[in-house]
């Protein structure tokens, strides 16, 4: 088929084939025509602007808050609480803590347990909820007893022993020319100085716990077992007791019991001659002849503390000696 449209076309005139090539166009011309018209008549949908919205602000979650009783100052135990040691805080409430205090007027006189630091959250379970709990007997273990002993600041470490410390007492006992010391008592519990307990701590003019040494301290008392409490009173009228303040954290509680004496230089010294006067005297020696037998009987000067049996001499039947002279011979 093509090959025959091929021939015919090359038995064409170039007339023909002018002819045929405007007719060709125009059928070309026509049919672009008509289909850029129905390309046209379409309706040509425009999308409409795409406006940005302005991003809605993000509320934040509402976070439920507190209002809390939190210690300014450092705060030492057995302290009466005053309003310039507290201050009203609002937290979270997921941070406080169960039991906490949300006004002043509930701890307002009211004594701690524990020692609380500057920014602590009060709670009940750190203050005394019981007014018994609050006095000096509060401070008192329950197998023990409360016992006053004078002091001085020599025995009493000059006056740096503070109640709630633990202390070491050491008996001295002193003669005219010796003095003897032993550790009496071990790891006792140092309940007052004078007047001052634990929960009488002192604040200067900011605020903050006074860490001075005690003035002039006299009495000291302490937290013993009865048993502990019978040897201390006998302790102490017989000598002196001195405390050793113990460390926060010693290598161990408790020592083994020690004892040392010394004796003065201006001790006087026995005189040699008195001494070896005082020597026991030597036995002096007696010799008793019996016949021809000599016999040694030692006699001592000391009197003896058993009584002495007594004894009756008998004749002796010995025969008397051949070579002694008339004169020694009984018989002659």
């Amino acid at each position: 088929m093509l090959q025959r449209i091929i021939n015919w076309l090359n038995d064409l005139r170039p007339r023909q084939l002018l002819i045929l090539a405007a007719v060709a166009g125009f059928l070309m011309f026509l049919t672009i025509f008509f289909a850029m018209k129905l390309v046209s008549k379409k309706e040509v949908v425009v999308p409409p602007p795409v406006v940005e919205k302005a991003p809605e602000p993000v509320k934040e979650p509402q976070i439920e808050k507190k209002t809390v009783v939190v210690a300014k100052v450092n705060i030492a135990p057995r302290t009466r609480l005053q309003d310039n040691m507290l201050q009203l805080k609002e937290m979270p409430a997921d941070m406080v803590p169960e039991g906490a205090i949300s006004s002043l007027d509930d701890v307002k006189n009211v004594q701690i347990k524990v020692s609380i630091f500057a920014g602590d959250i009060l709670t009940t379970q750190k203050v005394f909820s019981e007014a018994t709990n609050e006095g000096f007997a509060g401070d008192i273990p329950p197998n023990c007893r409360a016992v006053s002993i004078s002091v001085s600041e020599i025995t009493s470490v000059a006056g740096f022993a503070k109640p709630g410390d633990k202390v070491d007492l050491i008996l001295v006992e002193k003669d005219k020319f010796s003095a003897t010391t032993n550790i009496l008592l071990q790891n006792v519990p140092l309940l007052s100085v004078n007047q001052e307990s634990a929960g009488t701590n002192l604040l200067d003019e900011n605020g903050i716990v006074k860490t001075t040494a005690i003035s002039n301290p006299t009495i000291a008392t302490f937290a013993l077992p009865p048993q502990d409490i019978l040897k201390l009173i006998a302790a102490a009228n017989i000598g002196e007791i001195y405390m050793m303040l113990r460390p926060a954290h010693p290598q161990s509680n408790y020592v083994e019991a020690m004892q040392f004496t010394i004796e003065s230089v201006n001790k006087p010294q026995p005189d040699p001659v008195q001494a070896e006067a005082a020597q026991e005297p030597q036995v002096p020696k007696i010799e008793i002849i019996l016949g021809d037998q000599v016999q040694e009987d030692k006699q001592s000067t000391t009197p003896s503390t058993q009584p002495r049996s007594s004894t009756t001499s008998t004749p002796s039947n010995s025969t008397p000696a051949k070579n002694l002279p008339d004169v020694l011979n009984p018989n002659k």
